[in-house]
């Protein structure tokens, strides 16, 4: 059994509001994992579930839009299983005590591979992020529907100390713009002076998906990599976003 709001959580960790349709779901001694690349190829990201009770399995999902919305019908605590056909699953079957609904499965070679950071990980910033500073970071950007940027600079507070100035709006040079600061930041070979920009749309939609972190934080790698890492109880998330051209 798995509660439905856990699931739902789950699932819209790699989903982002629709930006992500077509997945390979694999699961391996109750832990579920989803390895999923952005349409823009601006990001990649895996999402890791544990206590996922359902048998060993490699199953695609084609249509995620489809499948939250029979979720969503449902009530309570949900009951996963498979339909088979010659050892082949074919159907998701997800029940409560008033519903069962069936959710066909699509042929995994159907599902486009996702990509994968192989690089170091090393990186000149590190912060952590608390649930303020998520959703003032949210806020930020929604305030600025009309930019897709969010540009990131190195700034100093009023006692002179370091801290990461991040720019929505900030590509569009007469434009609205609202910065948010971050501070606290572990540095490391960090030049006086860069400048980068990062999807602000897809920061948002992760950020919006992961409010319900108990541990979050940021990596800044200044050649052109933003790392996000979000951990719950039960679900760990990490996403690689790549600097956009400013």
């Amino acid at each position: 059994m798995i509660p439905k709001l856990e699931l739902q959580a789950v699932i819209n960790k790699y989903y982002l509001n629709g930006s992500i349709e077509a997945v390979k779901w694999e699961i391996k001694d109750k832990q579920l994992s989803v390895k999923f690349t952005s349409p823009t190829r601006e990001m990649v990201g895996e999402v890791v579930h544990t206590n996922f009770n359902l048998e060993d399995s490699n199953i695609g999902i084609i249509n995620t839009s489809q499948l939250l919305k029979l979720i969503n019908i449902t009530n309570s605590d949900l009951l996963l299983n498979y339909v088979k056909s010659n050892k082949v699953f074919t159907k998701l079957i997800i029940s409560d005590n008033q519903f069962t609904v069936n959710y066909t499965l699509a042929d995994t070679l159907t599902i486009p591979k996702p990509g994968s950071y192989a690089g170091p990980e090393e990186y000149n910033l590190e912060t952590s992020l608390d649930k303020e500073m998520i959703s003032a970071l949210i806020k930020a950007k929604s305030a600025l529907d009309d930019s897709s940027t969010v540009i990131l600079v190195p700034s100093l507070d009023l006692d002179g100390q370091f801290q990461l100035e991040l720019i929505f709006g900030g590509d569009i040079e007469y434009s609205n713009k609202v910065s948010y600061y971050l501070s606290n930041i572990i540095k490391k070979d960090t030049p006086s002076t860069f400048k980068l920009g990062f999807s602000s749309d897809l920061l948002k939609e992760i950020l919006t998906v992961n409010k319900d972190a108990t541990e979050a934080k940021m990596f800044i790698n200044l050649q052109g990599l933003m790392k996000l890492e979000f951990e719950t109880e039960s679900t760990k998330s990490t996403y690689y976003l790549v600097q956009k051209d400013i």
